[in-house]
């Protein structure tokens, strides 16, 4: 089983590599059930900040949500709504 701390750092390096959103200022987990597997969701959104007016945001921001498995410790699954989410290719 992965801890809180690493299923996030799972979470944003995914992120990173897939494009889809991280806000450094806000994110947090909470522990599930997916499809019998034991399962972080990592919540978060895509906000992007302005570099030139650091505190103004680009754009409104959407949630983001990662599921992360406790067993395997990769992302299994992505969404942009609670409990609506799309399966990873692969798993």
């Amino acid at each position: 089983m992965i801890s809180k701390e690493k299923a996030i750092q799972i979470a944003k390096e995914y992120a990173q590599k897939s494009e889809k959103g991280w806000d450094e200022k806000y994110h947090e987990a909470e522990k599930t059930i997916l499809s019998g597997e034991p399962a972080w969701i990592i919540s978060t959104s895509d906000i992007k900040y302005n570099d030139e007016l650091p505190w103004m945001m680009e754009h409104f921001p959407n949630p983001v949500y990662y599921y992360i498995s406790m067993v395997d410790g990769i992302c299994i699954a992505i969404g942009n709504r609670r409990n609506e989410f799309q399966r990873i290719d692969g798993k």
